[in-house]
């Protein structure tokens, strides 16, 4: 990235819901793949990186990392919380961890290392903090919230089983299997639609984990009355909550998750 960048400035093409666009330029501070020189100093750690790069960070940024240091999942999935515990050592300890329950917004590369394209952002962004004796220096989601932007509006969960329950984190397996479930092998005449191409018994296998998952969330609440479960909803929902302005059809599950552009 560094050496692709060069002395050039990173351009990001924002899309707005209007269908608008805004061009921001900028140059990050520092590109390095040496934690060494990124972590010191550092009170605000935002991972940007899908889940299954999580451990090699987390072990990477270990020794370097100060107490009060505020860590934060974008998204998280689930077990992000229990990775940063295991394996940030003595200086995550005073960590606090904030786990997002997805992207803030779809993003595009359109030319590696120089320039992306952001599409439309959420409406609303939930998470939850789990703050563990940690004395940050500035109030973590105010802090957070100007650094994405005025959209989506980030909220704090009541619990970080929420935001591990919630079925954004488990939409793309359903996804999958109804896409491929009878591929023959062979190549396709054309390449494959993922969202736009949802069909009827991929929706309903989301709808199924969706359901689970919210049967699951009330079955812990009505064991545990002190776990505030609210936030697990259904993907429809969710759909519904966060999309509200870029769904074009909400008559079902399948339609708003085609239709939301």
């Amino acid at each position: 990235w560094r050496n692709t960048l060069g002395q050039n400035h990173f351009v990001v093409n924002f899309k707005e819901k209007d269908g608008t666009s805004q061009i921001i330029t900028s140059r990050p501070n520092m590109i390095t793949d040496d934690p060494s020189k990124a972590v010191p100093g550092c009170n605000l750690i935002i991972f940007t990186v899908p889940a299954f790069a999580h451990e090699g960070y987390f072990r990477a940024i270990a020794p370097y990392i100060e107490p009060n240091t505020v860590v934060v999942g974008l998204p998280s999935q689930p077990g992000f919380q229990f990775q940063c515990c295991d394996l940030l050592g003595i200086g995550g300890k005073t960590c606090a961890i904030v786990s997002f329950e997805s992207l803030p917004w779809a993003c595009r590369i359109e030319t590696f290392g120089r320039m992306v394209q952001v599409l439309g952002p959420k409406d609303t962004l939930a998470c939850s903090i789990i703050r563990r004796g940690c004395r940050p220096l500035f109030p973590i989601l105010p802090t957070i919230q100007y650094v994405i932007g005025k959209e989506p509006k980030l909220t704090e969960a009541a619990n970080y089983l929420s935001i591990n329950l919630l079925a954004d984190s488990v939409v793309h397996p359903p996804m999958m299997y109804g896409t491929w479930r009878d591929w023959d092998g062979q190549p396709v005449a054309e390449k494959p639609l993922f969202y736009q191409g949802l069909n009827e018994f991929s929706a309903d296998l989301l709808d199924k984990v969706s359901t689970e998952l919210c049967n699951t969330a009330q079955a812990i609440q009505q064991k545990y009355p002190e776990m505030d479960m609210k936030d697990v909803i259904h993907l429809f929902d969710w759909y519904k909550l966060n999309y509200k302005e870029s769904i074009k059809d909400m008559s079902s599950l399948r339609m708003a998750m085609k239709t939301c552009s």
